[in-house]
């Protein structure tokens, strides 16, 4: 996976989260954010040698922890684009979030 598509998985993040609705199926949401956010995370790791069974432990654990403090990390940047959207909503009768997210997709995509 490039960089241009986990840059537009992102996208598809936000407009995911910011489309929802308040009553939408919170299962729902979370299997579609699971299916953006496939591959993006998935690492190899690749060692020269052999790797005995307490290290691969451990190289593991190390990566799990890293990628759940990330995904706290990325929950917080949701939670902060969705304060900014709602200002800016707030504050521009003609603001289009929505619009936004779209055109900036269109720009990633070319």
């Amino acid at each position: 996976m490039d960089q241009r598509e986990i840059m537009q998985r992102a996208l598809g993040v936000l407009t995911l989260t910011y489309d929802a609705e308040a009553g939408e199926s919170s299962d729902y949401l979370r299997t579609a954010l699971k299916s953006l956010q496939e591959g993006v995370f998935s690492y190899e790791v690749k060692v020269d040698g052999e790797l005995n069974e307490a290290g691969a432990q451990a190289l593991k654990q190390a990566m799990d922890q890293v990628l759940s403090q990330f995904g706290w990390f990325t929950a917080g940047l949701l939670y902060a684009f969705h304060g900014v959207a709602q200002a800016y909503e707030n504050d521009c009768e003609d603001a289009d979030v929505q619009d936004v997210l779209k055109q900036l997709a269109l720009r990633l995509a070319d």
